[in-house]
């Protein structure tokens, strides 16, 4: 069904209301083995909503399970021990609520500590229910409710701490704090239809249902841990105006001289803010790579060739060059967007690399931004300082690969980075990088267990069990927290629950460096030995062999050890303690 799904769109970026409701009557009923069992509860009517959910999940190449909870029951079938919930082993929930769900009738001039009492009641509330469900590994999306539409009295509701607009902003901010290891599905802006509410009890007009697929893809890509970390541009009518192999730097259209140039530099602006906010940003073109590159030196580019970490520029075809781009960063394919003005090329893309999302950007670069946007690719839950630097830490990979390639000897290259390392118990403040990374790392992940934030700090504050983070830079950059350990001491071993490390510093004997800390850190909590799991996901293939080659020795079924009192000369590393 996902793919006949995405055939039915021919290459639209969303489905219609009326193909959100047939598709997801079919998925509802469909029987046939499902990737995830998705429960859909809350305080209205969610038949609409469980449709919508079933669409999502089929256009992000997921099968699942819908089960819609009763009407009105979502608390008693969180809390409930029996309930079809909490025994059903569902991978994800979703909770469907209202303002009125967030709003207590008070006094107008009840004064603001009142309020906030008030709302902290209801945020409580959510909160019980998030913990009557996380414990038992289930993935919350919840709904965040939209502020209430009626103005009453204008502007005068915005400076009246009782009015149910200055409740709602309270409680939004308050639920946000309230729930790190939550997944909020923003709800604003949605178009809201009166009828709809009062006739059938539904949050949201049925017009706004593409829209809200668009959010809850996001959300599923979250839970799912299968984020969008790239995207892949085109060039020529992408992000200037003309060709710039026929019309040179000085014939492009960009800058404030002309509407088209101002649409395009306002999308070179919304395309550097991704870049801010930790998307890696890829050239895709079919071009002459010296010729294209000076596309990016006009006066009014505010993007620049050091931005781009990868730069895949020649005259094959762009599924080729897209393969490229993911091989060089060290991603999966379907981590990567593609934007580009070409009808074809998009096909061609589509039909080829069916895993990475085409955002068929058209002719006018009014719209390039709304396009892009529309499809809520790189929504996340929380930026962190990581993020922000990114861009930089991918050009200092290109810069160190490109080192590489020149040097001769892996060894006297490794020794050459001036790579200064840092691995210890994590601090408070680290947890949710920690717990960040747990979210989104698939290739170097041993265990692929996703501890959320609350459970990372269950394990920190833990007398048995240690939470390791490591910190790597060399001569190219300071790459940051790029690896995380989580151990538990079972009897005489200390447990390796979770060990993570970012694609980044792939092959740069890092590995080699935390184990040593783990060793020490194992010998610190009494252990005599280290028992490492590797439990096998589609895409970390990459660690099938890391306890072999860090010395271990097998003892069951993907089950290594290795005793702490052992000389540790063997694991070599280029790595120094700064």
């Amino acid at each position: 069904m996902p793919q006949t799904l995405q055939h039915a769109l021919n290459g639209r970026p969303q489905p219609t209301a009326v193909e959100i409701f047939t598709h997801g009557t079919r998925l509802l009923k469909s029987a046939g083995p499902s990737d995830l069992r998705i429960v859909v509860a809350g305080s209205s009517t969610i038949d609409m909503v469980a449709r919508a959910v079933a669409v999502a999940t089929a256009l992000e190449g997921r099968t699942s399970e819908i089960i819609i909870s009763p009407f009105g029951a979502w608390q008693q079938e969180a809390l409930d021990p029996m309930s079809s919930l909490r025994r059903g082993g569902a991978d994800i929930l979703v909770l469907v609520n209202d303002w009125r769900d967030l709003v207590t009738p008070m006094r107008l001039d009840a004064t603001l500590d009142e309020v906030r009492t008030a709302v902290a009641a209801k945020v409580k509330s959510f909160r019980v229910v998030w913990d009557a469900l996380v414990t038992t590994g289930v993935r919350v999306i919840q709904h965040l409710p939209a502020e209430p539409l009626a103005r009453y009295a204008g502007i005068a509701e915005r400076r009246l701490p009782a009015s149910p607009l200055s409740q709602m902003r309270l409680a939004i901010d308050a639920l946000l704090d309230a729930g790190p290891e939550i997944i909020f599905l923003d709800m604003a802006g949605l178009v809201v239809d009166p009828r709809a509410w009062y006739g059938a009890k539904l949050t949201f007009g049925q017009q706004a249902l593409p829209e809200y697929v668009a959010r809850m893809r996001g959300a599923l890509r979250t839970a799912t841990s299968r984020a969008k970390k790239v995207l892949a541009l085109d060039l020529d009518n992408t992000l200037w105006g003309g060709v710039i192999g026929d019309d040179g730097v000085s014939g492009i259209k960009l800058g404030p001289e002309t509407p088209t140039g101002s649409a395009f530099t306002a999308f070179q602006a919304y395309v550097k803010a991704l870049a801010a906010r930790g998307i890696i940003l890829a050239v895709c073109s079919k071009n002459e790579p010296e010729i294209a590159e000076t596309g990016l030196s006009h006066p009014h580019s505010l993007l620049q060739r050091s931005d781009f970490a990868a730069f895949e520029c020649s005259w094959s075809d762009k599924a080729g060059g897209l393969r490229r781009i993911a091989q060089a960063l060290n991603v999966g394919i379907d981590s990567i967007v593609f934007a580009d003005d070409n009808p074809v090329e998009c096909a061609l893309v589509r039909e080829m690399l069916p895993e990475v999302a085409v955002v068929e950007l058209g002719g006018d670069p009014a719209v390039f931004i709304e396009k892009l946007d529309a499809g809520c690719w790189f929504d996340s839950q929380g930026l962190s300082r990581e993020d922000f630097a990114r861009g930089a830490l991918y050009q200092a990979r290109a810069e160190a690969s490109a080192a590489q390639a020149s040097s001769g000897d892996l060894g006297s290259f490794l020794a050459s980075l001036d790579m200064k390392g840092v691995a210890r118990p994590a601090q408070a403040d680290e947890l949710a990088r920690v717990a960040q990374l747990e979210g989104k790392t698939n290739q170097f992940n041993l265990t692929t267990r996703r501890y959320d934030q609350a459970q990372v700090a269950a394990f920190a504050e833990r007398d048995d069990a240690v939470v390791l983070v490591g910190y790597l830079a060399d001569k190219f950059g300071d790459h940051g927290l790029v690896s995380t350990v989580i151990g538990v001491k079972d009897g005489d071993a200390l447990s390796i629950e979770s060990w993570l490390m970012s694609c980044r510093v792939f092959s740069r004997t890092f590995e080699h460096y935390v184990m040593r800390e783990i060793l020490v850190t194992a010998g610190r909590l009494g252990a005599r030995r280290v028992v490492g799991r590797y439990e096998r996901t589609s895409k970390n293939d990459v660690v099938a062999d890391l306890y072999d080659r860090l010395g271990f020795k097998r003892i069951g079924e993907d089950v290594w050890e290795r005793a702490v009192d052992r000389d540790a000369t063997d694991l070599e590393t280029c790595i120094t303690a700064r």
